[in-house]
């Protein structure tokens, strides 16, 4: 039996480039592996049994829509293998690896690596963009979780960077809304407000920044150490800043310092395509409730600004004015007419992709440590795709206390990713260290060893270079 692809999932299917694929990686760390006959079961029970799981994308022809359907040659042991690797950096080496690599069209789009290397083991998970969205991909990858998900103890509200303000609810129904009072001038003004964002979004001019560039299909992975979440927190309140405000900001430091680095720092703004979830809660990934449910807005990262708390109150005043605008829900509903009709696919592509440099997400995981198949998960990371013309994608996920960023580049965009998380590393280290009182012994300057910040190369995080400053 055939079903048609979501609209917004088809136009991520139609967005697959050979030179640059539309999927989404993750990394499970454990000290060690489960037992890969438990979870082999594991993954039969809880993801198997998902229909996206037994199903291929059956390309639609001319104007036909693309369809899910049944693998008739569905094999587990083609989506879920057993690898062991050596050599410097070898997890990292194999993670890059599996980000580059092509999933077979003609099976369903996933894989699962249960990888081991020399003091390192890890779950390496690949899955396709028209499968779930970022903010679905944690939910299901929690859903192999030996805590039942009541347990976990992620927030419940919706996810990411932003909160719509309460006119822009996309769980509103047309006819609800037209039964309440001024409820068709409420839709008007909202339309309105749609349409005026996607006008604003198309006046925006391409940036000039130096990571516009043609792109290989070799993209390259890392990932930073741990900080304290409740330092970040605290820093950010003291600051007058949230979480995200001081993550982004820290970000534009980082991005400034690799820029310089590199001689192409100029006074252009280097702008983040940023999803949005619009979710009411999070997905029910064990009820097979995964898909692509969020929108996009452009954020300008102050890499001009030379100070890092002028750069820290420009992202807060920026976020703000985001925070008010429909122009999330304005990009679900193109994203929506794109995957409707293909012609729009490439004209479209460039509308998003050519206006920023980098794709930049957030995700909030689960509060406390979680087991899968009784091993301890010791940490959790995403990679986001960069689709079309980008070269940069920048994940950030919380889980167990803990915040990281996960870097995926082309190799011409940014042959060294781990420089931009040192970068990242130093500058979150620095903000969390000026918002406290000085004392004697702590360092308020930050680096890329152990810090205020609680920074420090992770067992399973590639130790990144130096980074110079700006």
């Amino acid at each position: 039996m055939r079903e048609p692809l979501g609209p917004v999932d088809a136009a991520w299917f139609h967005l697959d480039r050979p030179e640059n694929t539309a999927d989404v990686v993750a990394l499970l760390a454990f000290r060690r592996l489960p037992r890969f006959d438990r979870l082999r079961a594991l993954v039969e029970e809880r993801l198997v049994t998902c229909p996206r799981f037994r199903q291929r994308v059956a390309a639609g022809r001319g104007l036909g829509a693309s369809a899910w359907e049944e693998d008739p040659d569905f094999d587990l042991d083609r989506h879920l293998v057993r690898l062991h690797v050596a050599g410097p950096g070898a997890l990292a080496a194999r993670l890059s690896a599996l980000a580059s690599a092509r999933l077979d069209p003609a099976h369903p789009l996933w894989r699962v690596e249960a990888v081991e290397a020399p003091g390192e083991a890890a779950l390496l998970v690949k899955l396709h963009h028209c499968i779930g969205d970022g903010f679905a991909l944690v939910s299901l990858l929690l859903s192999l979780a030996d805590e039942p998900p009541a347990a976990h103890g992620a927030a419940h509200a919706a996810p990411g960077w932003l909160r719509l303000a309460p006119w822009l609810d996309p769980a509103h129904a047309l006819g609800p809304a037209l039964r309440r009072p001024g409820g068709a001038v409420a839709l008007a003004a909202q339309a309105a407000g749609l349409a005026a964002a996607l006008l604003r979004m198309a006046a925006l001019r391409r940036p000039r920044a130096a990571w516009q560039r043609p792109l290989t299909g070799v993209r390259r992975v890392a990932w930073s150490a741990g900080a304290p979440l409740r330092e970040v927190r605290r820093a950010a309140r003291a600051q007058g800043a949230t979480v995200n405000d001081l993550l982004v900001a820290a970000l534009s430091g980082a991005v400034r310092r690799e820029m310089a680095r590199a001689g192409e720092l100029g006074r252009d703004p280097v702008r983040a395509l940023v999803p949005v979830n619009l979710r009411p809660g999070p997905p029910d990934a064990r009820g097979g409730e995964l898909g692509n449910r969020f929108g996009l807005v452009y954020l300008d990262l102050p890499v001009a600004e030379p100070r890092r708390a002028g750069r820290l109150a420009a992202v807060r005043a920026r976020m703000a004015e985001l925070k008010g605008r429909p122009d999330a829900l304005a990009t679900l509903g193109a994203l929506a007419l794109m995957g409707m009709a293909r012609s729009l696919g490439r004209p479209a592509t460039a509308f998003f992709s050519r206006k920023a440099s980098l794709v930049v997400t957030n995700v909030p995981g689960p509060r406390t440590r979680l087991h899968l198949a009784g091993r301890a998960l010791e940490h959790a990371m995403f990679w986001v795709p960069h689709p079309a013309t980008l070269g940069v994608g920048v994940s950030i996920l919380t889980y167990a206390g803990e915040v990281r960023i996960g870097v995926r580049a082309d190799q011409a965009v940014l042959p060294r990713p781990e420089r931009l998380v040192a970068a990242f590393e130093r500058e979150l280290a620095a903000l969390v260290a000026a918002a406290r009182p000085r004392r004697a012994g702590v360092s308020r300057r930050g680096g890329t060893g152990r810090t205020a910040a609680g920074f420090g190369p992770g067992p399973l995080a590639p130790r990144p270079a130096p980074a110079s400053a700006p």
